[in-house]
Parts: C-alpha cells; structure tokens; sequence
C-alpha cells in the first residue's frame, strides 16, 4: 500500500487506524462499544472491501530507480547489514523471490506486514521471514463474505450491526493460516492461536487513501480496523491500544 504524502524526512509512519465502532474503557479495558463511528458507516455497506489483519510488525519500504533505498519499522530506520536485523532483510528477499514485489514497478514509500520465525510467536509457522505488502493481502487474503454479510445489515440500528458483527469475529479464522495448514477451533475463548485470525482490515473502495487528525492521531479515514481483542469477550491478558 502507497500513501501519497510528504513530510520533512521524505517518509511516514503508517498512520494508526482507527476502529469503525467508538471504544471506549470499561473495567480497565480499551472496548469497542455499539455505537459506529460516523466517518466509518461505509464499513457496513457494499462499498466496503475486507481484508486480514495479519499478525506481524508494520514494515516499510522506500523504493527509488528500482532499489530499495529505506526500510522502516514504524518511524525506526533498519539497517539490514545490522546484527539482529536479519528478519527485516530475509522478509523483504523473501516477497521479491516469490514474485510478491516488482521492484521495477515501484517508486515511493510502501507498507505492509513482517511475518515469520522472531515475530508475535510466529502464529502461521513459517520457516522464514516473509513480508507481505498491504497490497498483495488485498489480492490474496480478502475475506469475500463481508460482502454478503453487509446486505444483512441494512436498516439495522447501531447496537444491532455491532451484535451480528460481534458474532462474526468469536469465529473468525485466518486466511493465511487455513492456505498454511494451520488448525484449530475458533470462538470466544480462543485468543490468536490456532486457526483464529487477529482481526480486518477495511478498505473504501476506489478512495484515495489521504492523511487526517483525529483526536491528535495521524490516522486515515478511507481505512480502519477491528480486533478480536477489542470486543469484550475476548478472553486474551489485556487489550491492545
């Protein structure tokens, strides 16, 4: 994914996304709670696309005349030659090998997911470390229900979309994890081993993905997120800002 924006260091930090219900903390946790957020109503309706939310560590990469020229972890500079950085290099070599990334085809700064061995406990159980751009999980990891999903939602009132939505993330399982061979039930009581999937990312389709501030945040409103973990049934240790 390539967010068109400039600042006085020539890159950004992928901008932190919002959820599409208002949250709130209840009882010491940070929670989703049944009420959407007016800029997020395109969520729930068809012109929304969904996507995995992998497991992983944001990663970005700063591509000039056909060559990598950067790598970020958020705002922190890697340096692929570093002892320690071997996951960053092994991830980024990994998606050109596999025809995940065309260097050639690229000029600007673009973010996507570090998977594999050293992170987050290497839920898909990869061998190897494997970065996977935002654009290349759109293609190949879209959870195509959301689509029919939507239709069952019109005319619903806020506290109802956010039960049928509630529901529906008990038993989401992850895409990548089924392609992986991955195994194991799904509900509410399942953190994210298993087959369970972190959660979505969602997209406006055909919007341009812009820069906003909400609330001090650098976020977007053309993209936003939910968790398993922001729900509060979830029976993981604590939930994650």
């Amino acid at each position: 994914m390539k967010i068109e924006a400039v600042s006085e260091k020539g890159f950004i930090d992928m901008p932190k996304l919002l959820s599409p219900f208002v949250r709130k903390e209840i009882n010491g946790q940070y929670v989703c709670v049944p009420k959407i957020t007016e800029e997020f109503k395109w969520v729930f309706t068809k012109e929304c696309m969904a996507t995995e939310k992998l497991d992983g560590t944001n990663v970005s990469i700063v591509v000039r005349g056909g060559k990598i020229i950067a790598v970020y972890n958020r705002l922190n500079p890697i340096d692929l030659f570093a002892k320690g950085n071997k996951r960053f290099a092994e991830g980024i070599l990994e998606a050109v090998e596999r025809g995940y990334i065309d260097l050639k085809k690229l000029n600007g700064q673009y973010f996507g997911e570090l998977i594999g061995p050293q992170v987050n406990g290497n839920p898909y159980g990869l061998e190897k470390h494997l970065w996977m751009s935002f654009e290349q999980i759109k293609e190949h990891l879209g959870f195509k229900f959301w689509g029919e999903f939507v239709e069952e939602l019109n005319g619903l009132t806020d506290e109802e979309v956010y039960k049928k939505v509630s529901e529906v993330f008990k038993g989401l399982w992850s895409l990548y994890k089924r392609k992986r061979g991955v195994k194991g039930e799904v509900n509410e009581y399942t953190k994210f081993g298993g087959l369970a999937a972190e959660g979505i990312v969602f997209y406006r389709r055909g919007a341009e993905i812009k820069l906003a501030k909400v609330e001090n945040r650098i976020t977007t409103l053309e993209l936003c997120k939910l968790r398993r973990d922001m729900f509060d049934w979830f029976k993981g240790e604590g939930h994650a800002q």
